[in-house]
């Protein structure tokens, strides 16, 4: 008999013969589509100690990622019969990160969500693929292309080394501090109403990140992540440009 607490990739003969039922109770995220971005995104999950199964029609890809990941599978996700056997009307979280089929995409979002699963996250390749997935159902889509162009727009001005938008009106960036607001505690500065941005944490030379608070004093060589409003933290960050 099956152990109902062990990991499910320890049951991989009962998973794969038709008893998935556990999956969900442990976590298990099923990754369709293992091109560069479903790998990579397989990959990073099972470093993170997520139970995974990777899913792909191409017997070529799903060799080579056989030692990489907990388990992967040669399946066509668009067959209600394949999804059921693999058990991914049952998992915690399902990505469709299929890339240039969209038919494929859209079928395996529809039969997925027309098994009960809601739990589903699915990777756009435009405009219209994230609004037919949208009203499909699908709840989290993601476009990694268009949100990389947006990101590489702010760093290729130069003001700073990372920027993540949380949002549309709002936005975490890492750079370094302008140096007219060197050598003063951050409660003096008033930067929130000045500027609108939070300096939210600083990372001396040699040391690790840290949170701020009031009493944070910033030197030249250090590196702060600021939060805010996009405009306004890109004005911040480029204060020194009309110094």
């Amino acid at each position: 008999m099956t152990d109902p607490h062990a990991p499910w990739h320890s049951r991989a003969r009962t998973f794969f013969t038709g008893d998935p039922t556990p999956m969900a109770e442990h976590g298990a995220v099923v990754v369709i589509g293992l091109g560069r971005f479903g790998a990579s995104l397989a990959r990073e999950l099972t470093s993170l100690g997520v139970d995974v199964v990777g899913i792909d029609c191409d017997e070529a890809i799903v060799e080579s990622l056989r030692d990489e990941l907990p388990f992967v599978t040669r399946a066509d996700a668009t067959q209600d019969a394949a999804l059921t056997q693999l058990g991914v009307p049952e998992a915690s979280r399902v990505i469709i990160a299929i890339g240039s089929d969209l038919e494929a995409s859209i079928l395996a979002a529809s039969r997925i969500l027309r098994s009960g699963n809601d739990r589903v996250w699915a990777k756009a390749i435009s405009e219209p693929h994230a609004e037919i997935l949208a009203q499909l159902g699908v709840k989290q889509i993601v476009n990694p292309e268009d949100d990389m162009g947006r990101r590489l727009a702010h760093l290729i001005r130069g003001h700073m080394s990372d920027f993540l938008r949380i949002d549309s009106d709002y936005a975490i960036v890492r750079t370094t501090p302008p140096v007219r607001v060197l050598g003063q505690p951050l409660s003096a500065l008033g930067l929130r109403g000045t500027h609108g941005v939070t300096v939210i944490a600083v990372k001396h030379p040699g040391a690790g990140w840290a949170n701020t608070d009031g009493g944070t004093v910033l030197e030249a060589d250090d590196e702060i992540i600021i939060a805010g409003a996009p405009d306004a933290v890109e004005r911040f960050s480029a204060l020194d440009k009309h110094v």
